[in-house]
């Protein structure tokens, strides 16, 4: 009993009687280093029952036997001096309170601490408040004594309000009761409303299954008469199905007679290109010549000496008889260049092929209208001696180059041409 004596008197022994504080500057206050008396509201606001059994039993006190009361008042008398259990309840003080610490370490001066406990006073916050007021180092005993009285008036209003509350509840309990002889009023009221409820949903049944019957009759008539709309639908999708397949088969024929009529141009085209290939090879194994006269069988042709060592430019003729322009042109002594009119070569390199080339060639059948134009003036303008051939094939070719062969020709068909 001896703790439990020194608790009370400590918690209501006078202030005069309380030992100094220890000077220790800037240094939080330790929990057995305060006054005794600031133990027990300490332990019983900062700490809860369960808490403080944990901590107990932690530092070895035999707690299980002991009431609340007993527990409380064994606990505030450990804080006294430094002890194992007070260590402890510092250590747990620190960490559960860590952000109140946080906020008064701030506060410099003992007014400081004063309005920062007032604050936390006033909205509730008195735990952690508390414990980091008591322990700051600025807190003087006067101001600490101060705090005591406030923890202590708390309590006061507490324990009033205890005893309101526990008026309220012997008020909420009465009110209670008869709540749960109206409730029982009312599951008597509503067992017999559910009992007409009942009665009356099986009625509604057997009217809902009469209905249910006629209702099926019409389903079977609406569900004819939905079959013979999705077919009329069905019968006139299809009707435009077929008059749309029928107008892509006209499309299609027409496609076909034109692919047809292309083909048959392409085989002329290509029997053409073939004849042409052929008089050229001929030509070509027989030595022909450019004169006049043919076939002049000379070793030495004169149209032959015209052309050799001059560049020949051909601009147009067909793709596939190019090699044929550029063997008859070798096989006469020249130097044989091609540009395609503007088909897939740029017309902007026209100016300087035509500038390097010696004599032109243009096959007019197979050059487009913005060639043909330029090609004469480029041409007239650089002095360059220029042949417009109407036919593609080598022949037509051959025909160009015995123009220029022959000078007095070649510049008669070209003043002629660029007179045009």
């Amino acid at each position: 009993m001896k703790p439990i004596a020194r608790a009370i008197g400590a918690a209501f022994a006078p202030p005069e009687s309380a030992p100094a504080l220890p000077a220790t500057p800037r240094r939080r206050r330790k929990l057995w280093e305060m006054p005794s008396r600031w133990h027990c509201p300490l332990v019983g606001t900062c700490v809860t029952v369960a808490e403080l059994r944990k901590l107990a039993r932690r530092a070895g006190l035999d707690a299980a036997e002991m009431s609340d009361f007993a527990l409380h008042t064994a606990a505030v008398g450990c804080c006294d001096e430094r002890s194992d259990f007070a260590e402890r309840l510092q250590r747990f003080l620190d960490k559960r309170h860590a952000a109140a610490l946080a906020r008064f370490a701030k506060a410099r001066g003992e007014d400081a601490v004063a309005a920062l406990w007032r604050e936390a006073l006033a909205a509730g916050s008195v735990a952690g408040a508390l414990w980091a007021a008591w322990s700051h180092p600025d807190l003087s005993e006067e101001g600490g004594h101060a705090i005591y009285g406030d923890v202590h008036m708390l309590s006061h209003q507490l324990g009033a309000g205890a005893r309101a509350d526990l008026r309220r509840l012997a008020e909420l309990e009465a009110g209670n009761a008869r709540l749960h002889s109206e409730a029982a009023a009312l599951r008597l009221g509503l067992a017999e409303a559910q009992h007409r409820h009942d009665r009356e949903t099986a009625a509604l049944a057997r009217r809902l299954a009469d209905a249910e019957q006629r209702a099926g009759l019409l389903a079977r008539l609406e569900f004819e008469i939905d079959a013979a709309r999705r077919a009329n639908s069905a019968f006139g999708t299809l009707a435009q199905r077929a008059e749309g397949l029928a107008r892509r088969a006209e499309a299609l024929e027409e496609r076909h007679a034109l692919a047809a009529r292309r083909a048959e141009t392409l085989e002329d085209e290509l029997a053409e290109t073939r004849a042409e290939l052929a008089a050229s090879a001929a030509a070509l194994e027989s030595g022909l010549g450019l004169c006049d006269r043919g076939a002049c069988g000379e070793h030495d042709c004169p149209a032959q000496r015209q052309l050799a060592g001059r560049r020949v430019l051909c601009i147009g003729g067909r793709t596939g008889l190019v090699d044929g322009y550029r063997r008859l042109a070798e096989v006469n002594g020249a130097d044989f260049v091609h540009h395609d009119g503007g088909i897939e070569d740029s017309l902007h390199r026209l100016d300087a092929i035509v500038a390097g080339a010696d004599a032109v060639v243009c096959q007019a059948a197979c050059v487009s209208h913005a060639a043909y134009w330029r090609i004469k003036d480029v041409c007239k303008k650089l002095g360059k001696p220029c042949v417009f051939v109407k036919s593609s094939g080598v022949t037509g070719f051959a025909r160009g180059l015995a123009l220029l062969a022959d000078p007095q020709r070649g510049a008669d068909a070209m003043a002629s041409r660029l007179a045009q």
